[in-house]
């Protein structure tokens, strides 16, 4: 057995790939293939040792360092491939750029017998897929956007039109963000921008025609922003506007922001209130503040509706229109099925 090189193209073709990073911890967590798994041949410290001698003293002494740091954890890095490889399923290593450190680990695997490919040009080149693709003028499917006012239901909605088998983006999910100054309580750290942009891509890449309902979003999403070429269909799809009555979008808010909050919510809701001074006024976010310490959320919720998020979005949304069909989100099953049948009526691929 042995390794043999695999382009990224072959890559996507792959099914339920075991896929290898075997760069270092931190070049793994700021862009990396979503699948990977990371086996580091290097840490974080050692990898800057090697550069820095790299720097100082050229190539042959940064590589003599390097074989010193990775000779001891060989034996440990084929056990782990080994135990986390279900029986025949295709195996891929890369590295940054298909140099070094992914043929030194795929030349580990093959002598002792574990067949693997190598990507070409490693993340790198994988990467400029991601890019080469999100920038393409022409994609085999039509966006349909969901727009409407704060806490309307539309990520409600697109879960349910996934239920029902239809293709969906709900790039607040991917983006580990609700979109709003309130938008991060109670989630974890967002993804770094060229993962976000990679999910993007592993979602759109599959769908080869049919339409793909997604909410109308803004340039941003918490700090990450969206594509150019994304926000662009946007501005161009077939828009449904969603609505929904004051008493439902309350509850739905108060459900998602502090339904399953822990203790920190009271503090990062204070945090994200206190953002607000300069344009509620210090009397307002002051009020809100004792109405939060009382635990009285529903009034909350409704006051930054009424006096805030409506205001602030009312006209964006009705220049993004117009709108092909207006549905109510106080039920999201019974309007994720008026989409269906609308969408099967109206929009032709």
């Amino acid at each position: 057995m042995t390794w043999r090189e695999l382009s990224p193209k072959q890559f996507n073709e792959l099914k339920d790939a075991l896929v290898i990073d075997v760069r270092s911890p931190c070049e793994y967590e700021e862009e990396r293939i979503l699948s990977a798994v990371n086996v580091p041949l290097l840490s974080d410290v050692e990898r800057a040792q090697v550069g820095t001698l790299y720097k100082a003293e050229g190539e042959l002494p940064a590589k003599r360092l390097a074989l010193k740091f990775i000779s001891p954890k060989i034996p440990e890095i084929v056990d782990r491939i080994f135990g986390m490889r279900k029986h025949g399923q295709p195996l891929v290593v890369h590295c940054w750029r298909g140099g070094l450190r992914s043929e030194a680990v795929a030349s580990f695997l093959s002598v002792v017998g574990l067949d693997c490919f190598r990507l070409t040009g490693g993340y790198k080149a994988w990467r400029k897929q991601v890019i080469e693709f999100l920038g393409e003028t022409e994609l085999p499917f039509t966006v349909v956007a969901l727009q409407g006012l704060t806490g309307v239901g539309k990520t409600d909605i697109l879960k349910e039109l996934s239920k029902l088998g239809f293709s969906v983006l709900d790039l607040e999910g991917l983006a580990n963000h609700r979109g709003s100054v309130f938008g991060g309580i109670g989630l974890n750290q967002q993804p770094s921008q060229k993962n976000f942009e990679a999910a993007i891509y592993d979602k759109l890449r599959i769908i080869n025609s049919g339409v793909v309902f997604m909410e109308a979003e803004g340039r941003k999403i918490g700090r990450l922003s969206l594509p150019k070429r994304l926000l662009s269909l946007i501005a161009d799809a077939p828009k449904v506007l969603i609505d929904g009555s004051m008493e439902a979008r309350t509850t739905r808010l108060v459900a998602d922001y502090a339904g399953g909050a822990d203790g920190n919510f009271r503090k990062e809701a204070l945090d994200s209130l206190s953002r607000l001074k300069e344009r509620l006024g210090g009397q307002a976010v002051g009020e809100l503040s004792i109405l939060l310490e009382q635990g009285r959320l529903q009034e909350i919720a409704e006051f930054l509706l009424s006096q805030y998020y409506d205001p602030l979005y009312k006209k964006q949304i009705a220049l993004a229109g117009p709108y092909l069909l207006t549905v109510s989100g106080d039920e999201p099953v019974k309007a994720a099925t008026e989409l269906a049948e609308w969408q099967s009526q109206v929009i032709r691929i």
